[in-house]
């Protein structure tokens, strides 16, 4: 542990020096939604956001100026600062129907568009990685609803085949579940992928490589920071919505800022958390139980 927390000196100290360009880039925060529904499992309710909650929270963002972008737009524009006024991205991990019944009417009337992470072996299927958290039920998206999605102006990308902890599978089944995704993504909706999502938002070097090596143009993780132009494109950070969050809540991740230190103390985090999950049976999903549809 000592040696990580001396790598990560060593590299927050490097990005301090790394110039000023990447100083002047906006920060924009990607917000990361899952469910937006009325009822979920005690284990899984932090991870839903109310309708009406969600549908104010939207009116914050028109209210206050924010322009909505797509993650991809965001990962080719970031370097350059080419960006709105006051940008933010509109993230929603896992596909569930509600993003087509709850979600999209209220994105259509703002004309906000979105991006949308698909995990294909479940598509018109339920969310069955959800067993431990009593949601193995909650039902997918169909691919003709996913069509008409990605149709309608939002970003369809990846958030790999069978959503499991990628960063503890072998090398193997961790380069089968990127590329089967994308290669399935775009061989049903007909368009390039250039997103993917990291399931849980665990990544390692290797399943970072594995993306990139994929043809992803840019991959998000979680991180709880804003993406800043010192960000690398295959693990940009995000900040989590949840049935918690309100819109006073919204207001403060909206405001949040991605500082060498702040990134430094994610990354020792994330590395932390990774070393303790050795040890435990699961979170969220068994990573060995990698349903192959």
């Amino acid at each position: 542990m000592q040696r990580i927390v001396r790598g990560m000196r060593d590299q927050s100290d490097r990005e301090l020096h790394a110039g000023a360009a990447a100083a002047q880039v906006v920060d924009v925060p990607v917000l990361m939604y899952h469910s937006v529904a009325t009822r979920a499992a005690p284990r899984f309710a932090r991870f839903v956001v109310a309708p009406a909650e969600f549908a104010v929270q939207m009116e914050y963002l028109a209210a206050e100026g924010y322009e909505p972008i797509t993650a991809f737009d965001l990962a080719r524009t970031i370097a350059t600062n080419d960006l709105p006024a006051r940008p933010v991205v509109l993230t929603f991990d896992d596909a569930y129907t509600d993003f087509e019944s709850a979600v999209m009417p209220v994105l259509q009337a703002h004309g906000f568009p979105a991006t949308l992470y698909v995990p294909t072996a479940y598509v018109g299927g339920t969310a069955s990685w959800l067993l431990d958290c009593n949601e193995d039920q909650r039902p997918i998206l169909s691919w003709q609803a996913i069509r008409e999605i990605a149709a309608a102006g939002i970003e369809v990308a990846s958030h790999s085949h069978s959503h499991p902890q990628l960063d503890r599978l072998p090398l193997r089944v961790v380069e089968d579940e990127v590329r089967r995704s994308r290669q399935i993504l775009e061989d049903k909706l007909g368009v390039a992928i250039e997103g993917f999502a990291y399931p849980f938002g665990y990544w390692n070097r290797d399943v970072r490589s594995s993306v990139s090596a994929a043809g992803y143009s840019y991959a998000c993780a979680v991180g709880e920071l804003a993406v800043s132009g010192a960000d690398d494109p295959w693990t940009l950070p995000r900040v989590t919505v949840g049935a918690e969050t309100g819109t006073a809540g919204l207001a403060e991740l909206l405001t949040g800022t991605s500082t060498p230190t702040a990134r430094w103390t994610s990354d020792v985090k994330r590395r932390a958390w990774a070393v303790r999950r050795r040890g435990l049976r699961s979170v969220g999903g068994n990573p060995m139980a990698a349903r192959r549809g």
